[in-house]
């Protein structure tokens, strides 16, 4: 799958000055939609995530769980990286995706935040035993701060 641009949700700004998300604590998936998500969305209920197939989990707290966040601080710019994902469809084949969408699914208020989404262009459809990496850039990070 090819690099794609991270785009925030507007909410996630309040929430970040409102101390809602911990990301050296905090627990992060990515839910896959293949419905274009709204930049005033705001918890992962305002996403249509794909049908639960190929081992996909829908719902709340659905998604895969990601499994390296890291927050890291030098010459006074804090930056999140996230590792690659792979997705592999187990069990059959998964439902067509064409959005990953970052969300946290530790908060309580609002529940399952939403921080951002990557759009790669064209839907994808996995069929059984087959895999994809979601290539979040580490170099750059998923955001940085200064």
């Amino acid at each position: 799958m090819p690099n794609a641009a991270m785009n925030k949700f507007n909410d996630y700004v309040d929430q970040e000055a409102r101390a809602v998300h911990n990301w050296g604590a905090h627990t992060f998936k990515v839910a896959l939609t293949n419905v274009a998500p709204s930049p005033n969305n705001a918890v992962l209920a305002d996403i249509t995530q794909i049908a639960a197939s190929g081992g996909y989990v829908a719902g709340a707290g659905g998604g895969y769980l990601l499994d390296s966040v890291t927050m890291s601080k030098a010459n006074g710019v804090t930056k999140v990286t996230i590792a690659d994902e792979v997705i592999t469809a187990v069990g059959g084949d998964m439902a067509p995706f064409r959005y990953a969408v970052i969300y946290n699914d530790s908060t309580v208020s609002p529940t399952d935040a939403l921080v951002c989404w990557y759009d790669y262009g064209s839907p994808v459809t996995l069929a059984s035993g087959e895999s994809i990496t979601l290539d979040f850039d580490n170099a750059a990070g998923v955001w940085t701060k200064s």
